[in-house]
């Protein structure tokens, strides 16, 4: 568990960023996910949902990461959908990727998934002030696959999302044509050790945050 604050000139907020462990808390964030691709983006049919929890198949072996807010409210979360032998990706239902691209095994790779924001916090250019609500659920996420040698991300990706994580110093490579997959996305991959290379030269205070779990951060907006 982290703690960490986003300052604005107007507020400042705390932030608690964790993998999501209990029950209560995975059903917020299931009720997050059902608000944004039910509600708001339409993009699944709300009556499939009849406790407004959104789920699929991939929750089962996925692990969950979640932020959340001083009155305990879900302010951002994604999922790793663990990769296995014989198992597909949720990116593989719906993008393709290029014939000279060579991916890693099974077992080595995860995909994030279901990156969510809780409206209260998209302000521009995502995530709350400087994106940095969400840039602490992927802090946890580093750290997680750093500790349990994960060695590769995927992620299905809009063009805001890629050119707002290639700010944050994040070095993703796309490896297949854009596909309509909740929207206009493309997919990309990076391995995890050398994921935060452009940050580390670029943003070297943030890199030391991201790469210890010992420290608490204060990002400014």
């Amino acid at each position: 568990v982290t703690k960490f604050s986003v300052n604005s000139m107007s507020s400042s907020s705390q932030f608690r960023t964790t993998m999501v462990t209990t029950p209560d808390d995975l059903a917020a964030v299931h009720a997050l996910r059902y608000q944004v691709y039910c509600e708001e983006r339409g993009f699944l049919d709300g009556d499939r949902f009849p406790e407004n929890q959104e789920f699929d198949e991939f929750d089962r072996r996925s692990v969950h990461f979640a932020a959340f807010d001083e009155q305990g409210a879900v302010a951002a979360a994604a999922r790793l959908v663990l990769s296995a032998e014989g198992e597909t990706l949720p990116y593989q239902q719906f993008c393709s990727v290029y014939d000279d691209v060579e991916l890693p095994r099974a077992g080595r790779a995860v995909e994030i998934s279901r990156v969510v924001l809780n409206e209260g916090y998209r302000r521009p250019p995502a995530g709350g002030p400087a994106g940095s609500v969400m840039m602490g659920v992927y802090r946890q996420m580093y750290l997680y696959c750093r500790e349990n040698g994960v060695e590769y991300w995927y992620a299905a990706m809009e063009r805001p999302l890629m050119r707002l994580l290639g700010t944050y110093g994040f070095g993703f490579r796309q490896i297949g044509p854009r596909a309509d997959y909740f929207g206009p996305v493309a997919v990309h991959l990076a391995h995890v050790s050398e994921l935060l290379q452009p940050m580390a030269c670029r943003h070297p205070q943030q890199y030391a945050w991201f790469t210890n779990r010992s420290l608490d951060f204060a990002v400014a907006a």
